[in-house]
């Protein structure tokens, strides 16, 4: 690692011992393959700096151009023969036989290399991409769609209260990424809707799981951004409709949160990218359906893989994470169309 220590402010630095493996491994950063790196113990003070939890650095390409901004997030220093696989994995350059020989071969050349000798071993989220960054972001970082779904006492966050929800994080090819489910106290500022709860007296099995074990929205919501946060690529919020589902998730987790579903032009903590996808919208437009025959139930029941809607959040969120995944693939297969930066002012 090559780097430019500067105690007034971020520390500016370059992957490996070359430009070629500066580009290399940052390549692996943007595409949320690298969350973690390693250093020898002897170089800190005199190379580079100690790592610090929280700090935000920047990090160079090969030509010296600042490409993306990290932030560190745990710093343990261990032997080299004590680093294994869960955290070599993390460092995204292959098996550990594959990341111990290069490691090896690495420290050799810099230094001189012993099995015994002291790592400081980090792990890091990437948090900004910067200009130099962009068009290699854009072709390397594989988006993780986190589909929600959200039950609630009434049809709006401005009168009601959230009473439960789920996420399913997944990527275009269906790889997943984990899940989130919370049961959130009701809201002492909202009254509950009659007709909504008319409807939820039919639904008994329902109302258990969106009632039972309830904590305060002021800790799940943090608590589901720092969740958001921790995954590998850029985030983009789906919902099935985004008015109904993105609209109460965007609420809480600005009144909780200090963030958004949705990102903009805005200052503040951005765990999303983009503008979000709307299911019901995108799967009208790609059944080449009028607007009028839209409808999630007009789906076929195996792009749901045979899930039930049971009104259970996290079921009705894997039912809607398949539903993507279908209908990414028939959005793959469309002819693509391209623009210029003069079409959109």
């Amino acid at each position: 690692m090559t780097s430019t220590p500067d105690t007034k402010g971020p520390i500016r630095f370059s992957f490996g011992d070359s430009p070629e493996l500066a580009d290399r491994l940052l390549a692996l950063v943007l595409a949320g393959k690298k969350t973690a790196t390693c250093g020898a113990l002897r170089d800190i003070g005199r190379d580079e700096p100690m790592p610090e939890i929280g700090r935000r650095d920047v990090v160079l390409n090969g030509a010296g151009e600042e490409v993306c901004v990290i932030e560190t997030t745990s710093v343990e220093v261990k032997r080299f023969d004590d680093i294994d696989p869960s955290f070599t994995d993390l460092e995204g350059e292959g098996p550990y036989a594959e990341w111990r020989a290069g490691h090896e071969a690495y420290f050799a050349r810099n230094g001189g290399f012993s099995p015994d000798m002291e790592i400081v071993c980090e792990t890091f989220r990437l948090v900004t991409v910067l200009p130099a960054g962009r068009d290699l972001y854009a072709k390397v970082a594989r988006p993780i769609f986190i589909v929600t779904d959200i039950e609630s006492d009434g049809p709006t966050p401005l009168h009601n209260s959230m009473l439960s929800f789920a996420s399913v994080a997944v990527e275009a090819d269906g790889t997943r990424h984990g899940e989130f489910e919370a049961v959130l106290t009701p809201r002492s500022d909202r009254m509950q809707n009659e007709t909504t709860m008319a409807w939820w007296a039919t639904q008994p099995e329902a109302w258990k799981a969106a009632t039972e074990g309830a904590e305060d929205p002021a800790l799940v919501m943090p608590r589901f951004a720092d969740w958001v946060e921790s995954l590998p690529g850029p985030k983009v919020f789906v919902a099935a409709p985004m008015i109904f589902d993105g609209l109460w998730m965007d609420h809480y987790l600005d009144e909780y949160a200090g963030t958004r579903a949705l990102s903009g032009p805005f200052k503040g903590r951005q765990i999303f990218r983009g503008g979000g996808i709307c299911l019901y919208t995108m799967a009208g437009t790609l059944r080449g359906a009028p607007y009028l025959d839209w409808g999630m139930s007009k789906l076929p029941a195996e792009f749901y893989g045979h899930i039930p809607h049971t009104h259970r959040a996290i079921d009705d969120a894997n039912g809607f994470a398949n539903v993507l995944v279908e209908l990414l693939k028939l959005s793959s297969a469309l002819p693509p169309i391209q623009g210029s930066k003069s079409d959109f002012r």
